[in-house]
């Protein structure tokens, strides 16, 4: 589908009771965007006046004002605001670089790149490990944080708050996909469902940006739910995207010594993430139709175009 409008790019963000660290978030991305892109805030239902700050210090700003927290899937409700051929999901507490924007976009240029992630540093200016590759053990999908590169390369998948789309295609796969609510791993199962559809994803060494890391989740639950919430959609990613009987043979196989495990160290938060999935089952089956329906690559080749020897090289040749 070609996208006619007039709007570049969508810059997404979304909020939840953080207002300074929000304006500080918008001040960056205001020096990054260009006079043909838009920024949207969404708001998940704050108490603590972000909206009103939002509106008062940035009147360009486009506000989606959420009665209640829908935490990292109010993006998606931002996606349904945005204008842009492009869109960024982009956390609340993260600054960008003034070569955010123009870095990443250029590399979306081929119809069949479906995201670029940016290149993301904590506050001290240490690597994030946004460049990724794929690892598949022990019957779960996993990443592996690669190097820095100078040049752009494939890579695994597009953070999820640091990484530009390409709109069109990013509604056609449905965004984050609220069965692996309320957060974590949505960006990993997105990508390699977008890998699996035949569309590639790209690392921007060129687009910096610089990340605070957990301002929000932190706040709202604790711990074990934190790691319940991992869990839960590790396994959740498995039921619904790969197929290959091979490798659901080995979810399967090495499940009962996972929960073993997680019973002898006490490990709440497997537990939990466990049962939550398991209630979640016959919704990832459903959606697992659609996922048959989408695939153009079997999960052995996605795992090939994926896999640290892949996406560890440019992909242009480096000059001389």
């Amino acid at each position: 589908m070609h996208d006619t409008s007039d709007v570049r790019c969508s810059l997404i963000i979304a909020n939840y009771n953080e207002r300074d660290v929000l304006l500080d978030c918008l001040a960056s991305v205001v020096r990054a965007i260009g006079e043909d892109d838009e920024i949207i805030v969404v708001d998940n239902g704050s108490s603590d006046g972000s909206a009103d700050a939002v509106a008062e210090v940035f009147p360009a700003v486009r506000l989606v004002r959420l009665p209640v927290n829908r935490y990292i899937f109010g993006l998606n409700d931002g996606l349904a605001a945005a204008r842009g051929r492009f869109v960024a999901f982009c956390n609340n507490d993260m600054k960008v670089e003034e070569n955010f924007v123009e870095a990443a976009l250029p590399l979306l240029d081929e119809p069949d790149v479906f995201a670029v992630c940016a290149r993301v540093l904590d506050r001290h200016g240490q690597e994030q490990g946004t460049r990724t590759a794929a690892v598949w053990k022990h019957g779960l999908l996993f990443y592996e944080p690669l190097a820095h590169s100078e040049t752009p390369t494939s890579c695994f998948f597009a953070v999820g708050g640091q990484s530009f789309f390409r709109r069109n295609l990013l509604v056609a796969l449905g965004s984050i996909d609220e069965l692996l609510w309320p957060m974590y791993h949505e960006d990993i199962e997105l990508s390699y469902l977008a890998w699996k559809a035949g569309y590639r994803i790209l690392y921007a060494p060129g687009s910096v940006c610089h990340h605070l890391g957990g301002q929000t989740s932190r706040k709202v639950f604790s711990k074990d739910e934190l790691r319940s919430f991992v869990r839960q959609n590790e396994l959740l990613t498995v039921w619904k995207d790969v197929t290959d009987p091979l490798m659901i043979a080995q979810h399967l196989l090495f499940m009962p010594l996972r929960l073993m495990t997680a019973i002898l160290r006490r490990d709440r938060g497997t537990l939990m993430g466990f049962k939550s999935a398991v209630v979640r089952l016959p919704k990832a089956l459903k959606a697992r139709r659609r996922v048959r329906h989408l695939a153009r690559l079997t999960d052995r080749e996605v795992l090939e175009r994926v896999s640290i020897a892949a996406v560890d090289r440019p992909l242009v040749a480096t000059p001389a």
